[in-house]
């Protein structure tokens, strides 16, 4: 009698838990929103170490920038001051909150004590990366400028410039995405050869070299920036901008440039004074800006310069107010006569009006104060509306302290492989 054999039993082949390639698993990991990239650090040092390599927060950064309409990215970066100025007549901003394209808060992220020396501004937002610094009437090289991370709690205080004797007049910060790179921007005003006015220098700040180098200012002109316009500056179209003005020219209104690409600086002219306004007036340029990412300027106010009596500038201000502005914007970077003036906004009943921004949109932010409503009654107050330059839909965006600035902003990676973690 034959007898059956059992088959042997199947051995069970367990799947390695880590069975997706590594690449894939980074690729996955480049999608998802900083504070879950974090949290994955961890599951494993390969995964801690593989997340702070500059491929990964550049691959992650690349992500999202491409799909910058996810829930992820916050809208505009805004520094909100307290009741209380500070020295200088600038406001100390005390946190930045974030906010989505309805100005609906998202979150904020307090600007820690180790930035607040004396009183800190800031210089401007790329990639998630915040340029704060200090503003003084002589600045030192113990005036502290830092670079700050807020979604990762990272922050690099750059190394003292050297030009420490030189009025700074403002700092700004840009993106070099040639080389995935940022630098930092100081302008100095410095006194002419036998003291015949005032000039500008220039010191540049590499975040990949951590060191500041002097960078020539060759124009043909001599250009003045005024402080008071320029605490931040313009950063489009690879470059950073700045208003400035020609002390002897009769329109003396231009633009500073500096192109992070090859590090120079140069001369934009803007629309001659007839074509800002004709009549004999001249507007007066008030503010650059990024208008749906190209660059722009607003004029505020209106200046006499001839040919125009009293009853015809009587006239003429009936129907504009002092504090109506121009839109102007260069279509085509670079080419002078792209600039069109695409919208003129008539304030009215207000006593003044403050530019501080621009949203991706198009929408323009500012401060007005005047006479408004309020529980029946009306006071004088100060409101911070979004202003739809298409429709001239004002929304009030029910702020209790007025912003200082306004900025892009999205969460990154950035700075998470070398810089210093902030405590507490």
């Amino acid at each position: 009698m034959s007898q059956t054999r059992e088959p042997p039993p199947r051995r069970i082949l367990r799947q390695n838990k880590n069975h997706l390639p590594h690449d894939i698993v980074l690729n996955i990991l480049a999608r998802l929103p900083v504070k879950s990239v974090l949290r994955f650090r961890c599951v494993s040092k390969t995964w801690y170490s593989s997340i702070a390599t500059p491929n990964f927060i550049s691959d992650h950064l690349i992500y999202h920038n491409n799909n910058n309409n996810n829930n992820n990215n916050l809208a505009y970066l805004i520094n909100i001051p307290p009741t209380v100025a500070s020295p200088f007549n600038i406001d100390i901003p005390i946190f930045i909150g974030g906010y989505d394209h309805e100005f609906n808060r998202i979150t904020e992220y307090p600007i820690p004590l180790t930035f607040l020396v004396s009183y800190a501004l800031s210089a401007g937002s790329c990639n998630g990366l915040v340029c704060l610094f200090q503003f003084r009437n002589a600045s030192t090289n113990v005036d502290p400028i830092y670079l700050w991370n807020p979604s990762i709690r990272k922050f690099k205080r750059l190394p003292n410039y050297s030009l420490t004797h030189f009025h700074r007049v403002s700092t700004g910060f840009a993106y070099h995405s040639e080389t995935n790179d940022y630098k930092v921007v100081n302008i100095y005003q410095v006194p002419a050869p036998n003291f015949h006015g005032v000039e500008v220098e220039a010191e540049v700040y590499t975040l990949s070299s951590n060191s500041w180098r002097k960078v020539g200012i060759s124009l043909k002109n001599n250009i003045v920036l005024s402080p008071f316009t320029n605490t931040t500056s313009t950063f489009v179209s690879g470059a950073l901008h700045w208003l400035g003005y020609i002390s002897e020219a009769a329109f003396p209104y231009m633009i500073l440039s500096f192109d992070v690409n090859n590090d120079k600086f140069g001369e934009i002219a803007l629309p001659d004074g007839q074509q800002l306004l004709s009549q004999g007036l001249m507007a007066v340029p008030n503010r650059l800006m990024v208008f749906k990412g190209k660059l722009a300027f607003i004029t505020l106010g209106y200046l006499r310069i001839s040919g125009i009596n009293d009853n015809e500038y009587r006239d003429f201000m009936s129907s504009h107010t002092y504090n109506s502005c121009f839109i102007w914007v260069m279509r085509e970077y670079g080419v002078h006569e792209s600039w069109s003036k695409l919208f003129f906004v008539k304030f009215e009943n207000v006593d003044y009006v403050h530019f501080f921004g621009c949203t991706s949109r198009g929408e323009l932010l500012l401060i007005k104060n005047g006479v408004y409503p309020e529980s029946n009654t009306e006071r004088r107050r100060k409101v911070i509306v979004a202003l739809d330059l298409e429709t001239l839909h004002e929304k009030d965006l029910g702020f209790q302290n007025a912003p200082y600035i306004a900025n892009s902003f999205m969460e990154s990676l950035v700075l998470l492989d070398g810089a210093t973690e902030l405590s507490g």
